[in-house]
């Protein structure tokens, strides 16, 4: 669950968490692997992990997720990508190559992926991570949720990649009954929710439990 943006300061102007004077030494996430670190030390400094955030835009983050690909500051973080790239670059490699169990042990990680995800769908670049998550054995409901809501619903990064997370999307619902993932489901596709008998069991358990389904399925109709 997302916590205030704004509760903590950038040390370099004064913090509410630490004695001024202290050093930010890098973390043992470094090495393992650059978003992961990038998450913790925005956390450290203080920086807005919201995306869409009305005050700042996670502008700082971004421009600290550029880095990582070597982008110099003096690039626009807007900064609109003509043509989809050959291969990925060092944060899409780092964001693809990701371990779920490290990153949700860094402060906001879903804020942060989230921030990550849209600023690698605006390079052009979020297909490269897909294409590695797609194919894993295993995916947190809460990422499967996030990309389905976020992208996939919308059809990014490709109608073929969007196709095969949502099936994951399905099986994972009738398998684990996340009533997040269900919701967002029927949201995305509930013309597929309905065709798939073990999906359609999962929403209907999830409507008996949770008002927020309920709500949907009244909305829509329920599914098939």
């Amino acid at each position: 669950m997302s916590t205030s943006p704004h509760q903590r300061r950038d040390r370099r102007h004064g913090s509410t968490a630490e004695p001024s004077g202290i050093r930010i030494a890098p973390t043992l996430f470094a090495r393992a692997n650059p978003f992961i670190d990038a998450a913790w030390q925005a956390a450290d400094l203080g920086l807005c992990t919201s995306a869409g955030c009305p005050d700042c835009g996670a502008l700082g983050f971004r421009r600290a997720l550029m880095r990582i690909d070597g982008i110099a500051d003096d690039v626009p973080v807007n900064a609109p990508r003509r043509e989809a790239p050959a291969a990925a670059g060092a944060l899409a490699r780092a964001v693809a190559e990701v371990d779920f169990d490290l990153l949700r042990l860094a402060p906001r990680w879903y804020d942060a992926l989230d921030v990550a995800l849209m600023h690698l769908r605006e390079r052009r670049e979020l297909r490269f991570v897909l294409e590695d998550w797609v194919s894993r054995p295993a995916i947190p409901a809460r990422i499967l949720d996030l990309v389905l809501y976020r992208h996939v619903r919308y059809g990014y990064p490709d109608e073929r990649l969007a196709d095969l997370w949502i099936e994951r999307c399905l099986h994972a619902t009738a398998e684990h009954g996340d009533d997040g993932l269900v919701e967002s489901l029927i949201l995305a596709c509930p013309e597929r929710v309905g065709a798939d008998p073990a999906a359609r069991r999962a929403a209907l358990d999830a409507a008996a439990r949770s008002s927020c389904v309920r709500d949907v399925i009244g909305r829509l109709g329920e599914c098939g």
